[in-house]
């Protein structure tokens, strides 16, 4: 990570070191890819307009990539693909999201792919192609049903992933893979207190009728 404190506020002074420390000085990333599935338009001027306000010079390139559901990883992935090949010796891979912004189940609505249907409906693989449209958590609905797991399966396999995430969390089994980032040192999206119990009060997002997808057994 470039940065080992925040910047200084406007009416911090500059000069203290504790506002300023950088483990790898700005103008040394050569490179930076950022991962991102739901993109606005504009999202490659945002993310340009984020690297230059965080000291990064104009010098350093920027691109997006959008590989789903795994563009952060695919973006560090570039960027260590960059620096193996010897492209780079310094770069950021980053990845961002905000699915509230953007709910799965009503984005094809709002945003339906710009195709030519009439070719896609009549070609050979048009049922896999038009299957593109699915959602994942409609996908998820359909694994459900196939395999017979119930809404409770769900809810007791999602509990018990908590309970393993919290005890491999207290004796310290996560510490290699992250970096601290100023007080930020440990993964928050682990509930401890988590049970069966209370995810089953909690509605199904997709088949509201008869789902078993909710957004604490899905992820």
């Amino acid at each position: 990570v470039p940065l080992k404190a925040p910047q200084p506020r406007h009416d911090q002074d500059a000069t203290d070191p504790a506002s300023s420390a950088y483990l790898i000085p700005p103008s040394d990333v050569q490179d930076i890819c950022v991962g991102n599935v739901l993109s606005p338009p504009t999202s490659a001027v945002s993310f340009r307009m984020a690297a230059l306000s965080a000291d990064i010079p104009h010098t350093t390139s920027l691109s997006t990539t959008n590989r789903q559901c795994s563009s952060g990883l695919q973006a560090i992935a570039n960027i260590a693909h960059a620096i193996q090949s010897g492209s780079i010796s310094i770069g950021i891979g980053a990845g961002v999201e905000s699915m509230s912004s953007d709910p799965m189940h009503e984005l094809y609505d709002k945003f339906p792919p710009q195709v030519d249907w009439e070719v896609v409906q009549n070609c050979r693989h048009s049922r896999d192609a038009m299957g593109c449209l699915i959602p994942m958590g409609v996908t998820s609905e359909n694994v459900s049903k196939k395999y017979r797991l119930d809404r409770s399966a769900l809810d007791r396999f999602a509990a018990e992933s908590h309970r393993k995430a919290a005890r491999a969390q207290s004796l310290g089994k996560f510490r290699a893979e992250i970096t601290p980032v100023g007080d930020v040192s440990r993964d928050d999206g682990i509930r401890p207190d988590t049970t069966a119990e209370t995810l089953s009060k909690l509605k199904p997002v997709f088949d509201k009728a008869e789902g078993s997808t909710t957004a604490g057994n899905s992820s």
